[in-house]
């Protein structure tokens, strides 16, 4: 009979199938770090991924919002944390870092018809993974 191990996510001892223990929090944490491998190095499983969550948030457009409505204190441990991860980034949060929707717009007014050009400014932490910040600036008025 096989020897006992120790599982690396719970700590407990246990006489290994072939591979790992079989504690349902084991096996989610072992899922969950195949999945992010999986994110970093599989482009079809990415699109896959996105598509995936492109119709989970279709058929629940109002989750995020009825969640931090009915949970205010995740709002604001959220806020929090991002000011956090600003001032270890060595600079004053601004409302761009609040930013978790790609989206969203922060201006008072919105755009008029025109060319625009797109220039990336920055690697900004949002919470997208396919986000970008840019600076738009006038070419021509339409």
């Amino acid at each position: 009979m096989a020897e006992k191990r120790q599982c690396r996510h719970c700590q407990q001892c246990f006489y290994p199938r072939p591979q790992n223990c079989s504690e349902p929090a084991c096996q989610r944490a072992r899922k969950r770090i195949w999945q992010q491998q999986k994110m970093l190095t599989d482009p079809d499983y990415q699109a896959n991924q996105r598509e995936a969550q492109r119709c989970w948030r279709k058929k629940n457009p109002d989750y995020w919002r009825k969640y931090r409505k009915e949970n205010p204190g995740y709002a604001a441990r959220n806020r929090e944390r991002q000011r956090e991860r600003s001032r270890n980034r060595g600079r004053q949060a601004s409302l761009l870092d609040l930013i978790a929707k790609m989206d969203a717009s922060t201006a008072g007014k919105s755009l008029h018809p025109g060319r625009y050009l797109l220039s990336p400014v920055g690697c900004g932490v949002i919470a997208k993974m396919d986000a970008c910040i840019v600076e738009i600036n006038v070419i021509s008025a339409g």
